[in-house]
């Protein structure tokens, strides 16, 4: 399982995709550890690995925690190496970093692993679709018509919003899409931005999981002609977004 840049097409430019951002790299990472994403830390050259999660982002100390691996003699390698490279997919947006040598520690009276907060780390994706997480506090609703009976409207919770699309979670017996639908007439009202009116096409689903009993499904969906005003209003909702999370840390 070796991973390098070798690993990646030969024509990505790496620079485009770096996030230097300390604020950035901060919410990327808290929101890895929130949704308990899976992390791959990748030693000896790439020939090794652990999987395990972020448990923890401590941005006082600029340390990370993570889960110890299940086998303990890879823990102690992983312990003994000069250094890794760290991987996890947040929302299939691909996080890579390298990292120092990790120590052993504990979390919650559990062995663990720190390493340091990365300076800087990959986000392999177009920046012109930068997505962010839509605040659970405050829920950001989209108002569709229900393909099977276009009378019959439906307030769906938004996920994550970039200028590309959104995505949309709801219960799997409230409405049934599938790729290559498009949902016309689509209303998103963004806190302090306003109301945008778009068409959506649905490219993908998934399940969900939340910390209750019922079955959820994940839509994402792409903006179908979106105009330059509109785009424009995603990107003021996005920089509010991170600035109000920016003056909370």
């Amino acid at each position: 399982a070796r991973l390098d840049r070798a690993s990646e097409p030969d024509d990505l430019d790496y620079q485009r995709y770096q996030v230097d951002s300390r604020f950035e790299i901060v919410s990327l990472l808290r929101e890895v550890a929130d949704v308990h994403a899976l992390v791959t830390l990748y030693f000896n050259q790439g020939n090794e690995f652990i999987v395990t999660n972020l448990l923890d982002v401590n941005s006082e100390f600029e340390e990370l925690i993570f889960d110890f691996g299940a086998d303990a003699d890879t823990n102690q390698r992983l312990l003994n190496s000069p250094r890794m490279t760290v991987v996890t997919f947040l929302d299939h947006i691909k996080l890579q970093f390298s990292a120092q040598r990790a120590e052993a520690t504990s979390y919650d009276r559990l062995p663990a692993l720190r390493i340091g907060m990365p300076d800087s780390l990959l986000r392999l994706q177009r920046r012109d679709a930068y997505r962010i997480r839509a605040p659970i506090a405050k829920p950001v609703l989209a108002s569709i018509s229900d393909p099977s009976d276009p009378l019959r409207r439906l307030q769906l919770r938004i996920l994550d919003v970039s200028c590309g699309g959104i995505a949309v979670v709801a219960r799997e017996e409230e409405i049934a899409l599938e790729p290559g639908m498009v949902l016309q007439d689509c209303s998103i009202d963004l806190p302090g931005v306003g109301l945008l009116t778009a068409a959506l096409e649905v490219r993908n689903t998934a399940r969900h999981d939340e910390a209750t009993r019922q079955k959820m499904a994940r839509y994402g969906c792409r903006f179908s002609g979106l105009s330059p005003v509109l785009v424009n209003a995603i990107q003021r909702y996005i920089t509010k977004v991170e600035r109000e999370r920016a003056q909370r840390l």
